[in-house]
């Protein structure tokens, strides 16, 4: 297995039948067929959200999804969808294995799990348009499955990216974003993109070390490294990279703000962003938010979020 690879398998989609949904299947199908594997469309048959009633701050948003498809006649229009979007892409091309599943769960557990028993070398899925405050209540599907996922994951997300548009790295020269750099120089090359390697000057902030209210310090300040310190470093984790791929070219751009609104910028005209995901706990995230989080949400192009 590479170094930018998780998996030796097929390529992992979810699918509900929405437009951004089928977006994503188009995506994650092109990249199939460019690393010659199979693509697997899931379907899970429960949301995120509880049931009304199981609990209490929760239960008012319940009526904003779709009720849990449980029985055999609630699965069974998905599955002829499925096979409808399968045959479609089969047509398109032939020569791609394409493979269909129905299984219980919210879509976390689903595509996580596919993804685990077919060794996927990535998971896609498309944007969801939960609101700020559902967010913060339940979470979002791309922000569980990028925690829970043990291999990349694509949100494709944005309009139709330029043809040619590069491929921005957000980068720290730290081991959050290594894997990260990988998988861009990867997908760079398989598509004859150029990396842009974009890190921004770190804006000071208090946040917790630990989680304080599970007994660390409370507040701790984080100064950020000087400028020429953090060129260094992010010239120290793309050179094997460069090495690797010596025909991707490569270019450094120093992000002007916070890294969450650098990145947004750069992505306007960007074939994908890629960014590197630490395990910090769920409440440090909360309190201090967390780039790929916000990237998820506000990105103007796919975005790809590879766990360090």
């Amino acid at each position: 297995m590479s170094p930018e690879q998780t998996g030796s398998g097929p390529v992992v989609t979810g699918f509900d039948g929405s437009p951004e949904a089928r977006r994503a299947v188009r995506w994650a199908a092109a990249e199939a067929t460019k690393l010659g594997r199979g693509l697997v469309l899931a379907y899970c048959t429960r949301d995120r959200l509880p049931p009304p009633g199981a609990d209490p701050v929760a239960a008012p948003l319940a009526g904003m999804v779709p009720e849990a498809a449980e029985d055999a006649d609630a699965v069974e229009p998905a599955r002829r969808q499925l096979d409808t979007m399968a045959e479609a892409l089969r047509r398109t091309d032939p020569d791609l294995d394409v493979r269909t599943v129905v299984q219980g769960g919210t879509p976390d557990e689903v595509l996580t799990s596919v993804a685990d028993e077919t060794d996927a070398v990535m998971i896609v899925l498309g944007e969801s348009h939960t609101g700020v405050f559902t967010r913060a209540v339940t979470g979002s599907t791309e922000a569980e499955v990028t925690q829970h996922a043990g291999r990349p994951v694509v949100v494709v997300r944005g309009e139709e990216p330029p043809q040619g548009g590069p491929v921005i790295l957000g980068t720290d020269g730290t081991d959050q974003s290594a894997k990260a750099a990988g998988f861009a120089f990867a997908f760079a090359a398989r598509h004859g993109l150029t990396v842009h390697a974009v890190h921004a000057a770190r804006i000071p902030v208090w946040g917790p070390v630990s989680e304080p209210l599970l007994g660390g310090p409370v507040l701790d300040p984080a100064p950020p490294l000087p400028q020429d310190v953090v060129d260094e470093l992010v010239d120290r984790q793309l050179q094997p990279w460069r090495e690797r791929y010596p025909e991707v070219p490569v270019e450094i751009v120093h992000g002007v703000g916070p890294t969450s609104q650098a990145l947004t910028v750069q992505s306007s005209e960007a074939a994908l962003l890629v960014l590197g995901r630490s395990d910090h706990g769920s409440l440090r995230r909360l309190l201090l938010g967390s780039v790929s989080d916000d990237a998820l949400h506000h990105a103007h192009c796919p975005v790809a979020v590879v766990r360090s």
